[in-house]
């Protein structure tokens, strides 16, 4: 049990010291490539505007056209000039194809400001409708002799940094994914190199409580016969005093020896030994027997112990396991009911698991110590649990049978007071 534990601590810091890495490297790549690509593009925006004035200067001169025929053709550059009130089309090389289509669509989108840039992403129009472009566009002033003529608006197709960037940042993305991986192995050793001491010092601490226990079985034993010899001592004339001294030697002894057997059960599951063999048991007739068990114990509180226990029902597990885990939860029920009250056992297929369901009708336990029921010595009401003889450790007990047969339990409360013990536990136990 206890390898298990630290197991799955070493797996969540592993997937905490990921977590934050994985972060790290996002953050990272993230802001390099918006960096990048903000650079560029600005670089692309000021010489587009650049050539833009310098086309104009030269079309003034010497009549020559912004783009050259193949650059049209190809879809790499492409300019319209119009006159000052934006409707006479003075020059217009867009050419034919379907990106001067898809420019002229969307005139909506182009630069309204002179010597201002701004990226279009455009569909493309009728058969080419399924085809994206992206073009970066500008618009210069054309002043003849210090008259404004029109203006010249250059488009200049980006898609090759677009696919270029795509390509860097999947390659990049690559990258650091192998050094994700590589950051896994080395989360996992840290990890392991972290808990360490505390698997070390729980080791110790486990093999103490194990042989500390086991080493108190026999002078408690002693102690108790010693304690029992002396009560049935008729020869002897003890005063109420030294019986009543007696009496309570003889119920905190019990209460030790029981404390001292659930030490080294615990001890055991942390060991991962808590269940004996297991086999094909026939959980209708346990569940009858340890009810017919529990019974007179509610009786001798006014509490009635009602089942509702289907047939036929059988499990892979550890038959005495089982037994002590039922008998924890019942016990624990009627503790904390009142007289006149019913405690309810319910054994029943649920999905494919044996559903087990304990229900009092007790004071109810709140939210925030449904979360702490299952730690070793918790108790919800230490005075009245120490004078009904709980220990705190019957739900840690309980809990530790359920796992080592692959099952879980959980609190829940009953309506309309008390609470439910619900114990979900596979039919394969073993697999």
């Amino acid at each position: 049990m206890w390898n298990k534990l630290v197991e799955n601590l070493r797996r969540r810091m592993t997937c905490i010291y990921a977590g934050i890495f994985a972060a790290l490297i996002l953050f990272v790549v993230a802001a390099a490539y918006a960096f990048i690509w903000w650079a560029i593009l600005d670089h692309e925006k000021q010489g587009l505007v650049t050539q833009a004035h310098h086309e104009v200067e030269e079309w003034l001169n010497s009549g020559e056209a912004p783009c050259s025929n193949d650059a049209i053709r190809q879809g790499r550059m492409l300019a319209y000039f119009v006159g000052t009130d934006g409707k006479t089309v003075i020059l217009d090389q867009l050419g034919s194809g379907p990106q001067g289509r898809a420019i002229g669509n969307h005139r909506n989108d182009w630069p309204r400001e002179f010597n201002s840039t701004r990226l279009l992403r455009m569909h493309g129009v009728g058969e080419d409708v399924a085809s994206r472009y992206r073009y970066l566009a500008a618009v210069v002033p054309v002043d003849r002799g210090g008259e404004r003529i029109g203006s010249l608006y250059m488009f200049k197709n980006v898609e090759f940094y677009y696919t270029a960037a795509f390509n860097t940042l999947f390659k990049v993305l690559c990258v650091a994914a192998a050094l994700f991986l590589a950051a896994c192995f080395f989360g996992y050793w840290l990890a392991g190199r972290t808990i360490l001491p505390v698997s070390r010092m729980y080791a110790k601490q486990q093999q103490f409580t194990a042989d500390a226990s086991h080493e108190m079985r026999t002078p408690l034993a002693v102690i108790r016969l010693a304690i029992k010899s002396l009560q049935e001592d008729e020869d002897s004339c003890y005063s109420d005093f030294a019986k009543e001294s007696l009496a309570m030697i003889h119920d905190e002894t019990l209460r030790m020896t029981r404390l001292t057997e659930n030490l080294m059960e615990l001890a055991r599951s942390d060991q991962g030994a808590l269940i004996a063999a297991m086999a094909d048991v026939d959980m209708s007739e346990l569940c009858r027997r340890a009810a017919k068990k529990l019974e007179l114990v509610c009786a001798a509180k006014g509490q009635t112990l009602l089942t509702e226990i289907d047939g036929g029902l059988r499990i892979m597990g550890d038959e005495a396991a089982l037994t002590r885990l039922l008998v924890i939860l019942l016990d624990n029920a009627s503790k904390y009911s009142p007289s006149g009250t019913a405690v309810t056992l319910r054994v029943a297929m649920q999905r494919g698991y044996l559903l087990m369901e304990v229900r009092d009708e007790g004071c109810g336990i709140s939210d925030d110590d449904k979360k702490k029921v299952f730690d070793r010595f918790f108790r919800v009401d230490k005075a009245r649990s120490r004078s009904q003889g709980g220990l705190g450790l019957g739900l840690s007990l309980a809990q530790a049978i359920g796992r080592q047969h692959h099952g879980s339990i959980k609190l829940l409360d009953n309506t309309p007071r008390g609470t439910i013990v619900q114990v979900l536990l596979p039919t394969n136990a073993c697999g």
